[in-house]
């Protein structure tokens, strides 16, 4: 049997009003590009579609367009088409166009519709986006507001998130859709709480290399994101030098602050590893950096042959 023909699949819809704010975070958070503020991008025409491999699935994203014209017709005459087989519908809201929520809701509710009709098992997300527009001071009214408005009357469990390309949120909220539509979760958290557990760490993420969290460990710490004061800086040096690159081969990177040693490896298969281990344990162990290196890199090989295989 072929690799092609053994290769897992999976479907996203990311489904929204115009402008809500889909086209930017295919941008960042698919294609890994830094966003800027007041940049725009042209509307979506009819859908288009992106591929991405997360931990040996790949996923195919249909980035449906948010004109009125098209939304009927992916809810109308494509409906089987377009919800046909879907792991994950994300639903984008924006969150300051409040005059536009009840056209929301009328799309989110005929979109759960279909998605009752032909994929019933789909996973469903709400991103109330561009929450950084929404003032401090209103951010839990607004939530509040909209969230109550747009689950009014809705019975399938659903995931809401306030988000925003300018912070981790969109990133976090995007690994909890690609972890549920990969299977990653299953597949790689088991991996990553049997290293923890023989080798110290208490901070340890499989993300995407654009940044996006794969899997949650209990009980380590309540690291989510690489977002920590102790790391940004050196993340954010990566990052830009991530964004100039391409990506075909794998990287270690070492970092010592004055608690902690911390690793981050780049993979070839669009994967990043990142472990936080303490330095006052890695004494009691009698853990040589060289030693951790080399665990690290095992640790990496196995994760490939999984995901690859």
């Amino acid at each position: 049997m072929s690799y092609l023909a053994r290769k897992k699949t999976s479907k996203i819809l990311l489904l929204g009003l115009a402008e809500s704010g889909k086209s930017t975070i295919i941008k960042v958070v698919i294609e890994g590009k830094l966003p800027k503020k007041g940049e725009r991008y042209e509307a979506t025409i009819d859908y288009e579609r992106k591929q991405k491999v997360i931990a040996g699935t790949e996923l195919t994203i249909f980035d449906l367009g948010g004109q009125t014209a098209f939304l009927d017709r992916f809810t109308g005459e494509l409906s089987e088409f377009i919800f046909s087989g879907v792991k994950a519908l994300v639903f984008v809201v924006d969150s300051i166009k409040i005059t536009d929520i009840s056209r929301a809701k009328y799309y989110l509710d005929l979109s759960l519709k279909k998605l009752e009709q032909f994929s019933p098992d789909a996973k469903v997300f709400i991103f109330q986006h561009k929450a950084d527009l929404v003032p401090k001071n209103l951010k839990s009214e607004v939530r509040k507001t909209i969230s109550e408005y747009l689950l009014q009357g809705v019975k399938k469990d659903i995931k809401y998130d306030t988000t925003s390309v300018f912070s981790d949120s969109i990133f976090k909220a995007m690994g909890d859709v690609y972890a549920e539509a990969s299977g990653a979760r299953k597949t790689l958290r088991p991996l990553l709480e049997t290293f923890i557990r023989h080798n110290a760490a208490d901070m340890a993420q499989i993300f995407t290399k654009e940044g996006a969290p794969l899997t949650k460990v209990e009980n380590i710490s309540k690291f989510d994101h690489i977002s920590l004061s102790e790391v940004q800086e050196f993340f954010d040096a990566v990052v830009k030098r991530l964004a100039h690159s391409d990506g075909e081969s794998a990287t270690t990177i070492l970092l010592e602050s004055e608690r902690r040693v911390f690793f981050i490896r780049f993979m070839e298969n669009g994967l990043a590893l990142f472990f936080g281990f303490p330095k006052d344990r890695l004494r009691e162990k009698n853990e040589p950096i060289p030693s951790l290196y080399n665990k690290v890199l095992a640790f990496s090989s196995q994760l490939t042959s999984i995901t690859e295989g």
